[in-house]
């Protein structure tokens, strides 16, 4: 709070420019750590207080009141892996010649349909060949599996993977993938991991392809590539009745994603046409006819999905024919824009927000941002902290000013008064004389 004081009365003394004191609101940000580029989640009431949808009333300053460059982009999806899970693998005998039998080969299965056994005469004595990999016990989309395999010395051979999740029909999710294991001056080269496309199956069957000295595989691990979207936020919205409709008020520039109509009673079905518009003074744009529901079915209640509506249009519309409920809530979810920022100068640093006469900073950010998604992984930067926000030049921040006098104008307009003025005095005393 102090450094946010102390911000305040730098501020009002150095006018010269756009400064934190000509914006509505601000927060402190404390940077983490010593990186040289933060970013932050742009909260909510940022939205709430801009009067620009691209956020361009939006400025950083550090602890000289001098501007930080700084760039909004949307929240790319985070991507990590899960742990590495061991999975039974059994051996299978591999035919080399089409006259050979395979039929004598039992595959023991428990109820959960997990392998327990690999029974047949030609299994207990195989040296390599095909391998059985039991994935049963296991609820992801593979994306990677893990080798390890018994070989002497130098050892390269091609494999392919096949799943299935009855035993009996195979399909070819990886047709070609190198394992290897190679020594040259000195160093040894391991090539023990296959990439999947996201297999989500029950049974899996590697098998060699080339006529390379068959390997017996000790160990099989996977894990699965996870894919998510930042946490979603959600606003409820009371409508008001108006033209046999309903209209919201999001209550700011929310880059929305999803909108849902709800009523509170437990059960509920209604149809209705939506429509949206960025200003008050727009013309409403139909966004198309939805339906919204939540019913009970043996128990468990099941809804409607939100409806995937990218925009950051501030008003909203619902029709619904023969409406004879309570009005519907609507709600909004949205993803919260990033702010990232280079952490020049020192510190402490300010976010202010809301200024309707201030026009858009296009600081040169983009080949950075590429670089940095290229080389460092945008989502190993860390978030900086942002304090509660404050008030600086308030809502009247938020209205236009006044245009300027134009004295020029008024002075012609003064001379022309007073010249007519004079005329109509002269006029006056020749008359009277």
């Amino acid at each position: 709070m102090i450094q946010f004081v102390v911000l305040i009365a730098l501020s009002t003394s150095l006018c010269a420019f756009a400064a934190p004191v000509d914006f509505a609101r601000g927060r402190v940000v404390e940077p983490m750590e010593t990186t040289a580029i933060q970013r932050l989640t742009i909260p909510q009431d940022v939205y709430e207080w801009v009067v620009r949808a691209d956020l361009g009333d939006l400025r950083v300053y550090n602890g000289e009141l001098l501007e930080v460059p700084y760039a909004i982009r949307r929240p790319a999806s985070i991507e990590d892996h899960t742990p590495w899970v061991v999975l039974p693998v059994f051996p299978l005998p591999s035919p080399r010649n089409k006259s050979e039998d395979t039929a004598q080969v039992n595959i023991e299965l428990a109820d959960s349909g997990a392998v327990i056994a690999v029974h047949g005469a030609s299994v207990n004595n195989l040296q390599g060949g095909d391998f059985l990999i039991d994935a049963s016990a296991i609820d992801i989309g593979i994306t990677e599996l893990d080798i390890d395999w018994s070989q002497e010395g130098g050892f390269m051979g091609k494999f392919q993977i096949e799943a299935s999740d009855d035993l009996d029909d195979w399909h070819a999710t990886v047709t070609s993938a190198t394992l290897a294991t190679l020594e040259t001056g000195g160093r040894k080269i391991i090539v023990d991991k296959i990439t999947l496309p996201g297999v989500h199956t029950r049974y899996l069957k590697i098998s060699q392809l080339d006529g390379a000295t068959p390997i017996t595989i000790d160990r099989v691990s996977a894990r699965a590539l996870r894919r998510q979207l930042p946490q979603r936020h959600w606003k409820t919205l009371a409508g008001a009745a108006r033209e046999q409709g309903y209209e919201y008020d999001t209550g700011g520039q929310f880059p929305l994603d999803r909108i849902i109509l709800e009523l509170e009673q437990p059960t509920f079905l209604i149809t209705a046409k939506l429509f949206s518009k960025a200003a008050s003074g727009d013309r409403w744009r139909n966004r198309g006819e939805r339906t919204f529901y939540r019913v009970e079915v043996d128990g468990a209640f099941v809804s409607s999905d939100p409806v995937a509506y990218p925009t950051r249009d501030q008003y909203w519309r619902a029709e619904i024919p023969h409406d004879e409920q309570p009005p519907p809530t609507l709600k909004v979810g949205w993803l919260p824009d990033e702010l990232v920022f280079i952490k020049q100068g020192d510190a402490p640093y300010l976010m202010v927000y809301g200024q309707a006469d201030i026009t858009g900073r296009p600081w040169p950010m983009s080949e950075l941002l590429n670089r940095l998604g290229n080389d460092v992984e945008i989502q190993n930067i860390p978030f900086a902290r942002l304090s509660a926000a404050n008030r600086l030049g308030g809502p009247a921040r938020l209205l236009s000013a006044p245009d300027p006098l134009d004295w020029e104008t008024i002075l012609l307009w003064a001379v022309l008064v007073v010249g007519v003025a004079g005329i109509v005095l002269l006029a006056f005393r020749l008359a009277r004389q």
